[in-house]
């Protein structure tokens, strides 16, 4: 390898080093709001009114389904960003080494990929389920929330999995280079 095709390499590895240790980081501090956020929840009395302003006043006045679904979208969406951190962080450790176009690179590529499809349909379904819950109480919907499907994680996710057969067909051609050299 030619001296300055190593220092890129290594900026590389440098750089990667830094975004795995990024990426653990925002992991910690996400768990963390969640459990101050979980136990602030749980800490709060059940007999404290609205004059509180916690989540636990507002959701002691709404019905147990709406509160299970709040918590179902909070524990969904928390679980797809701390999984997608996750599996960034095990790309980063993949570049540090040097693996770059490498099947288990692809493979991290290829399940942000996922994930980020798997963010779009738990969007739809949390939707759904809210119109369920509205038309099984009885209630109006709320003019003032709305649905937009989730377009944007779609295109991000055909990139990403685009991105992802891309790399995988690099890998192959250096699978095979190396073998034959």
């Amino acid at each position: 390898m030619n001296p300055r095709t190593e220092a890129r390499l290594e900026k590389v590895k440098r750089m990667s080093r830094s975004g795995r240790r990024v990426c653990l980081l925002l992991m910690a501090l996400l768990s963390l709001a969640a459990a101050v956020e979980v136990f602030a929840t749980l800490a709060i009395p059940e007999t404290q009114t609205c004059e509180v302003g916690g989540l636990r006043a507002l959701c002691s006045e709404l019905p147990p389904q709406v509160v299970t679904l709040t918590a179902v979208g909070l524990v969904g969406g928390v679980a797809l960003v701390l999984t997608a951190l996750y599996r960034l962080a095990r790309l980063f450790q993949n570049y540090a080494r040097g693996e770059i176009f490498t099947r288990a690179s692809v493979r991290e590529i290829r399940f942000l990929g996922y994930l980020a499809v798997a963010s779009a349909v738990f969007q739809v379904v949390l939707f759904v389920a809210a119109l369920v819950l509205v038309a099984g109480v009885g209630a109006e919907w709320p003019a003032e929330l709305r649905f937009e499907f989730p377009i944007g994680a779609l295109v991000m996710a055909m990139f990403i999995l685009l991105l992802a057969w891309v790399m995988d067909i690099g890998a192959e051609m250096r699978e095979e280079n190396e073998l034959t050299v």
